[in-house]
């Protein structure tokens, strides 16, 4: 006599999970919901952070990061527009940048991002520890979204919040 072929296991949606809890009494099941790493990636916002500053590109990270936003740190304007343009930074909802940095300044990484028709839609908050009024003014007339003043305090992230797409 032919063995009966095994029944298919029942189809999981893959957003579930069916565990067994060893610690349960008769080994109970537990369904835990699992957001696929894709779908995780896209629900939370990605912020590229730009400051020549290790100390001030670590206080901007832990605010963010603690407000639950990913954050991607770099040391200057000219990496960060590298890594933009290569899309090796992908799907970033807004970049933070200090003004004053050696090379190529936030400002000037603002004007690039601006005028590229690829990153033109991503939104742009400059730093500063200066408060320079002519300065501040400027930036937003090239289209930065906000100017935050150094140092950043967590106060200053639910600003941020409306400014991210």
């Amino acid at each position: 006599m032919a063995a009966a072929a095994p029944s298919p296991a029942p189809a999981l949606s893959p957003k579930v999970v069916v565990a067994t809890s060893p610690k349960a009494a008769g080994d109970r099941k537990v369904v835990v919901p699992v957001v696929p790493a894709d779908e995780a990636a896209q629900s939370e916002m990605h912020v590229l952070a730009v400051d020549d500053s290790s100390v001030d590109r670590a206080v901007i990270a832990k605010i963010l990061r603690s407000s639950k936003y990913r954050v991607t740190t770099v040391e200057s304007a000219t990496r960060a527009l590298e890594l933009l343009c290569l899309g090796l930074v992908p799907n970033v909802n807004m970049i933070i940048t200090d003004y004053w940095m050696p090379g190529m300044t936030g400002y000037e990484l603002l004007k690039r991002v601006k005028e590229s028709s690829q990153l033109k839609e991503i939104p742009v908050v400059i730093m500063s520890s200066e408060n320079v009024p002519n300065r501040i003014n400027r930036c937003l007339e090239e289209g930065a979204e906000d100017f935050l003043l150094k140092p950043v305090r967590p106060s200053d992230v639910s600003r941020l919040c409306s400014r991210i797409r």
